[in-house]
């Protein structure tokens, strides 16, 4: 009972946490709704709108918070009507919205309070909406005018501000985007000039060698038998062509010289347009921050500990991108200190610490990139209890677990599933679900990093680029390719004689820092023309040493080139996931040049430690029972994952469609349990993205959904769905039982 007790109360956090989200999104889209005009625009925000109360009534239904699924439903029901067209989205129908969305809180506040919310206080705010909506009430000046004060600027600030909205700003990224690309072909062109100057220079060398030949046959005596009329004629060019030569020469010299200061200047110009608009587009991290303080404290009051979190370099700015895709991360990181880190009072008080606990949870600038830690002063991390864990997994083997230095052994609870707990904590737990911050991170082409004194402290670093939009790279030449990898990932840069190349458990490496590295082929890699090494060759080989966290491996390359800041360009929806590819740059020669992806590199290796360190990993364990579950409402991903663990099942979860495609094509899996309703790739299509692959088709699709009518259960079986299960008649009962039917 008491486990079931820890569970729920975990599961109400999770929820509260989620209903604080939709309501804000729901609270943003609806003023979003009020003003857009355009029927484009409107259309996808109402079916964001739809998903943030679609995902909170189903979450709401999963933990049992009736009332505000009632809410959420009717919500729903009206964002389906205006995505149907049946309903016109006037302001007068947000007048009645926006306080059924402040009633979410009520009604939760009320459930945790073991009341119930008022049914006169529900039917009030249903009987207004609908009175609007047949057009028998107008708002009053109450309900008319907050939306003033939306509308309009302070007349009581000092200070002069314009509002500007962040597509405009993108746009403007953009230009200084091509604008530092034109610096680059300005650069281009400097260069050919001097080559060309050069050229000329030479041409004026080669004019001295026969000058004294010219002098001889403008002397040639009158008995020589010499056309002379022609030949003058001749001389006279060559005169002229040395002339114009040198006419050539001094003007390129000026040219030369107009042109480097010119370039001098665009580049000065362009920087400080660059960074000026970078920095309208920055926002201080205090913005996300803020919302820490009362999370750790509800966290902490719910376990019955006494927490202080301090926070320093709120005033640290960062990309308003990164910044959105770090709230995630960050959260997960500080209910992991707050739920194993610190513990309680009588506990620290038994080791002689303060009953209260403390969280640092720093941001600082350094150099192009932004570092945050997250420092706590409890427990730390077990290093013995990593190893067995991840022996029962089998990452490692028993021999050689006490080989693996304390950094490779802390950089193991990166791993999916891993977890040092002997009752896995929904809400956190280190190794569950760190896995998905390092992705996270690393799809902002950031490191994550860990340090952990067992019984003292644990610190995360995250180290992240101030900006997405450009990037320092080193250029590679691989074949007859170059490649661009990211200057933040390259440790050194050595030049060694194939002699120093070893095999070592049957594979070239290389000694580097008193470790054997695993010299990889980054030709082989890319799937370029592979090379064969021999130890009798004795031309120098170019290497570069590149490391993502604890990891570090050796690539041999045909060349190295220049580093330089590039402008990164995405791929497009339809290349959005190609392996070991970050993005594309364009170069000053117009050549399109691909952004290497450090982490998926690593991985592409199949050899993502040092070989010392290499162990059998057993396929057949990792592959018994792994279910996916994908769900963007994290309530129904923790309730579907507690449920499958207590039946035995490893479990890997997923917050929409294209985030669950990826782990199909990476994770070995025995089933995916899908919701339909998701943002980037909806269930259906998750489905039949499985089932037309010939390499997956054979893993059975479950769809979990509230999406009842008979025509949602007939597209889901023309997807492929092996199962359909509703929510509205969703026990845990028939959940397990769907899953043993399909995979025994």
């Amino acid at each position: 009972m008491a486990r079931n007790e820890d569970i729920q109360l975990q599961l109400m956090t999770v929820f509260q946490a989620e209903l604080q989200e939709h309501a804000s999104s729901l609270n943003r889209g609806f003023l979003a709704l009020e003003q857009e005009q355009d029927p484009e625009k409107r259309e996808a925000l109402l079916a964001e709108l739809f998903r943030a109360a679609h995902s909170l009534k189903g979450a709401a239904r999963g933990v049992g918070v009736t009332d505000v699924e009632t809410l959420a439903h009717k919500l729903e029901d009206i964002m389906s009507a205006m995505r149907q067209g049946e309903l016109e989205p006037l302001p007068v129908i947000f007048d009645a919205l926006f306080p059924i969305v402040d009633a979410l809180s009520e009604a939760l506040s009320a459930y945790q309070a073991g009341e119930r919310f008022a049914i006169a206080r529900r039917d009030s705010l249903f009987e207004t909406l609908q009175e609007v909506i047949t057009g028998d009430a107008a708002p009053g000046p109450s309900q008319a005018a907050p939306r003033s004060t939306l509308t309009t600027a302070s007349s009581a600030s000092h200070e002069e501000t314009i509002r500007v909205s962040t597509a405009k700003l993108d746009f403007i990224m953009d230009d200084v985007s091509e604008l530092l690309v034109a610096r680059m072909r300005s650069e281009q062109r400097l260069n050919e000039l001097r080559q060309l100057q050069a050229q000329l220079a030479e041409r004026q060398r080669s004019w001295w060698g026969v000058r004294a030949q010219f002098h001889q046959l403008q002397n040639l005596s009158g008995g020589a038998k010499v056309d002379f009329e022609k030949l003058q004629a001749v001389l006279d060019f060559i005169r002229e062509n040395d002339s114009h030569l040198k006419s050539a020469q001094n003007r390129a010299k000026e040219l030369t010289r107009s042109f480097d200061e010119d370039h001098r200047r665009f580049s000065m110009l362009s920087d400080n347009l660059q960074n000026g608009v970078r920095r309208v587009r920055m926002l201080p991290i205090s913005n996300l921050f803020d919302t820490f303080p009362r999370l750790v404290r509800d966290l902490a009051r719910t376990q019955g500990k006494e927490v202080s979190l301090q926070v320093t370099g709120a005033d640290t700015e960062v990309d308003r991108q990164i910044l959105e895709t770090m709230k995630d991360p960050l959260i997960h990181l500080l209910r992991n200190a707050v739920d194993h880190g610190i513990r309680k009072p009588e506990l620290r008080a038994a080791v002689g610490k303060s009953s209260v606990g403390t969280i640092e949870l720093r941001a600082f600038p350094k150099g192009n990139s932004i570092l945050i830690e997250i420092i706590d002063d409890g427990a730390g991390i077990d290093l013995r209890a990593v190893r067995q864990a991840a022996i029962r997994r089998g990452l490692i083997t028993q021999e050689n677990a006490h080989e693996r230095s304390d950094p490779e052994t802390l950089d193991l609870i990166f791993t999916s599933g891993l977890s040092t707990q002997e009752e896995v904590n929904e809400l956190s737990g280190r190794g569950v679900g760190l896995d998905v911050v390092r992705q996270n991170i690393e799809r902002l082409h950031g490191i994550v990093k860990v340090e952990s004194t067992f019984g003292e402290k644990t610190k995360f670093t995250l180290i992240l680029p101030l900006t997405l939009a450009t990037s320092h790279v080193l250029l590679i030449q691989a074949a007859s390719q170059v490649v661009a990898v990211p200057t933040t990932a390259v440790e050194r840069i050595l030049r060694i004689d194939s002699t120093q190349i070893h095999a070592i458990e049957g594979r070239p490496a290389i000694q580097f820092n008193q470790r054997w590295l695993p010299l990889i082929d980054l030709n082989q890699v890319l799937g370029f023309t592979t090379r064969a090494y021999s130890r009798s060759d004795s031309t120098k080989l170019r290497v570069v040493i590149l490391g993502a966290a604890e990891k570090r491996l050796a690539f041999q390359v045909d060349a190295l080139h220049n580093t330089q800041e590039v402008v990164v360009k995405n791929l497009g929806a339809q290349l959005r996931r190609v392996p070991n590819v970050a993005g594309a740059t364009i170069l000053g020669s117009s050549e399109v040049v691909i952004i290497l992806n450090i982490a998926d590199l690593m991985k592409s290796t199949h050899a993502s430690v040092e070989i010392n360190t290499l162990a059998p990993v057993d396929l057949a364990t990792l592959h018994h029972n792994r279910v996916l579950v994908v769900d963007d409402s994290i309530t129904t991903r923790t309730l579907e994952k507690n449920i499958l663990e207590n039946a035995g099942y490893q479990v890997v979860v997923a917050a929409n469609g294209q985030e669950a495609w990826g782990l199909v094509q990476h994770e070995m899996l025995d089933i995916v349990i899908s919701d339909i309703a998701m943002p980037r790739m909806n269930g259906f299509e998750l489905t039949q993205r499985i089932k037309s692959d010939p390499r997956y088709e054979d893993i059975p699709v479950v769809l979990v959904t509230s999406l009842e009518s008979s025509s949602d259960k007939i597209r889901g079986m023309e997807a492929g769905a092996d199962a359909y299960v509703f929510k509205s008649g969703f026990d845990q009962q028939n959940l397990l039982e769907t899953i043993e039917r399909l995979i025994g």
